[in-house]
């Protein structure tokens, strides 16, 4: 390695370690994309809300599922719906995001899944459009607010009013069924009411709706006494049962779609592949130099065979002896089926006629007719110059199907 090398490579790590501290030293920006992931502890994740289940139901077993309520349900039929009828205990299945876009076969399942007295509860701005259509209900409003007032309906429990200044839309229900729906609390924007929160009859079992999945995640969760109002809104769902989590209907999906792109979600990683990337290609740039000349290339010695055979039949042509001809020629034919189409011309029968056709694409009936001929001829020990000519013939047709 020479010296211009070495300062070269010096250069390079200086200013690595400079990016590195540099970057040590910045404050991280908080990320502020909603993803209402349980494992995501940013302030629209739901870390906290995801740890404090078992707080929240003390007797109840939390698990966390990540494929659609379609295929969770049918997997554990059994289980789920079965079990409910036998030991009378509800099951409550949790679904929290933005806009909740589940599928009808899923929402078809859910419903079956209350109906034998079970509870769904669904946080969300937008909810299924299937459930909306089949029990009834309508909502609307996506204005952001500054000042909003979320209040529970229940006068019983110690306080039903909850202040909250960011992230809160001001979604409410416009139409709901009043036949199969219990008010559970309300939205107050300048001093006016709408409803926001309810319980849906559905079977046995019931459809808990909330419109402010924002008032879930860990930023209102650890602010003020926000996660009274969450712990009260939790308790219309039972204890002493099997709590589902869903977390595959989220903003984000948490997977990693290649391994390149969890190398960059990673700090340490993605320093660590910035650094190989570059020593690799800098290593390109002062070690790409030959080592030794430049290896003449050797042409392989050209394959006369066929050339000779040209000579040879052109030869006793000219001394117009047919047989000799023929016997060249069709040597020369079977040199050339042997060379180019790697066939066994050792025995002409219907085998190789099969074999050459198949590679040549010519019509069966034409190879058949020069292979008939050539093992004809060949058998003539006397043949005419008329049968030279009937060869010749056949076999230039041949040649020129196959491009020779």
């Amino acid at each position: 390695m020479n010296k211009k090398v070495k300062i070269y490579i010096f250069i390079f790590v200086v200013i690595l370690i400079i990016a590195a501290v540099n970057d040590a030293m910045k404050p991280k920006p908080i990320d502020w994309s909603a993803s209402f992931l349980s494992s995501h502890k940013i302030p629209y994740g739901s870390y906290v809300l995801y740890q404090e289940l078992d707080h929240f139901f003390p007797n109840s077993k939390v698990r966390k599922v990540n494929i659609s309520p379609y295929e969770y349900l049918s997997k554990n039929y059994k289980s789920i719906f079965e079990d409910t009828i036998n030991d009378n205990r509800e099951k409550n299945y949790i679904f929290l995001n933005d806009n909740l876009n589940i599928d009808e076969e899923s929402s078809i399942k859910l419903l079956d899944f209350v109906d034998k007295g079970n509870n769904v509860m669904m946080i969300g701005h937008y909810l299924p459009r299937y459930l909306s259509d089949t029990l009834n209900f309508r909502a609307k409003g996506n204005v952001r607010e500054n000042d909003i007032v979320l209040k529970l309906a229940n006068k019983e429990i110690s306080r039903t009013k909850y202040s909250y200044t960011k992230a809160l839309e001001n979604r409410y229900f416009t139409e709901l069924d009043s036949t199969t729906t219990t008010v559970l609390g309300y939205s107050i924007v300048e001093e006016e009411e709408s409803i926001n929160f309810v319980k849906i009859k559905y079977g046995k079992g019931n459809f808990i709706f909330n419109l402010q999945p924002y008032a879930f995640t860990n930023y209102h969760m650890l602010e003020s006494d926000h996660a009274v109002y969450v712990r009260d809104c939790l308790s219309y769902l039972s204890d002493n049962s099997k709590l589902i989590w869903d977390e595959r209907s989220k903003a984000q999906t948490g997977e990693i779609d290649s391994p390149l792109r969890f190398l960059m979600s990673k700090e340490a990683l993605k320093y660590a592949w910035y650094t190989t990337f570059f020593s690799i290609l800098l290593f390109i740039i002062f070690k790409a130099k030959r080592r030794q000349r430049i290896v003449p290339i050797i042409e392989p010695l050209p394959n006369t065979s066929i050339a000779f055979a040209k000579t040879i039949g052109n030869l006793y042509y000219q001394e117009g002896k047919p047989l000799d001809i023929i016997t060249i020629k069709i040597t020369y034919f079977l040199e050339y089926l042997r060379s180019t189409y790697m066939l066994d011309t050792q025995n002409l029968n219907t085998e190789l006629k099969k074999r050459l056709q198949a590679k040549t694409g010519i019509p069966q009936e034409e190879v058949n007719r020069l292979i008939d001929y050539i093992i004809r001829i060949s058998k003539n020990s006397e043949p005419r110059e008329n049968s030279l000519v009937t060869l010749n013939k056949l076999m230039d047709k041949f040649y020129k199907k196959t491009k020779l």
